[in-house]
């Protein structure tokens, strides 16, 4: 039993991560469209039920994993001292967060997240929140950045995580809507290193170089 936790809700967290497990193994297997919350409570041995009380539908499943996104996040930036500079730092976490979204989410989860994104009005649009450790890591990064005289100082860092997060969107959905033929991890380290870096550059440092 976890620390602190009650029986109680020691099962009530493990019922909740059961329908999770279950309904993501269903969407990797049938698609999202394919699964009803009934083949999701069945897969998890719960009744249906039991779904709604952790979760309002399909796609808080898809949320729910994305917000798990930000634990491996969380875990990895212990590794961002082992780069010296502001630079190798956001390649570095870039060929990690594409890495784990290749290999651990996949094209067809992240298809699915664009998709309620875009035509749900009222979910969650995890997509773009600012709020998330994901904007609080590239944020650091850019401070750091700022401070060592790599990056342009005209932009608060918080804004230059911004437009570096809103991106890399663009490779995501390049992606999700290209063939197989796409190597996300390539793409995406390409377009930090030709793209995202150069228009960091701090224009002085530029200068003090030539």
């Amino acid at each position: 039993m976890a620390e602190g936790m009650t029986k109680r809700q020691e099962k009530a967290r493990g019922t909740k991560q059961a329908i999770f497990e279950a309904a993501l193994r269903l969407f990797r297997e049938k698609g999202f469209d394919a699964v009803t919350v009934e083949d999701i409570a069945r897969e998890a041995g719960t009744a249906k039920g039991s779904f709604y009380t952790y979760f309002r539908t399909k796609s808080d499943i898809i949320i729910e994993e994305f917000r798990a996104i930000d634990d491996f996040y969380r875990e990895w930036s212990r590794n961002l001292k082992r780069y010296g500079s502001a630079r190798e730092k956001l390649v570095a976490f870039a060929r990690a967060q594409l890495r784990y979204v290749r290999d651990k989410v996949g094209v067809a989860t992240l298809k699915q997240l664009y998709a309620n994104n875009i035509l749900q009005p009222d979910v969650e649009k995890v997509l773009i929140d600012t709020g998330r450790y994901l904007h609080e890591l590239v944020r650091r990064v850019m401070e750091e950045g700022q401070a060592s005289g790599e990056f342009r100082t005209d932009l608060a860092p918080d804004r230059l995580a911004l437009l570096h997060d809103r991106s890399f969107r663009a490779v995501f959905l390049d992606w999700a809507i290209s063939s197989d033929g796409f190597d996300l991890v390539k793409e995406g380290v390409d377009w930090c290193e030709t793209m995202v870096l150069p228009a960091l550059e701090n224009p002085e440092s530029r200068r003090a170089g030539t």
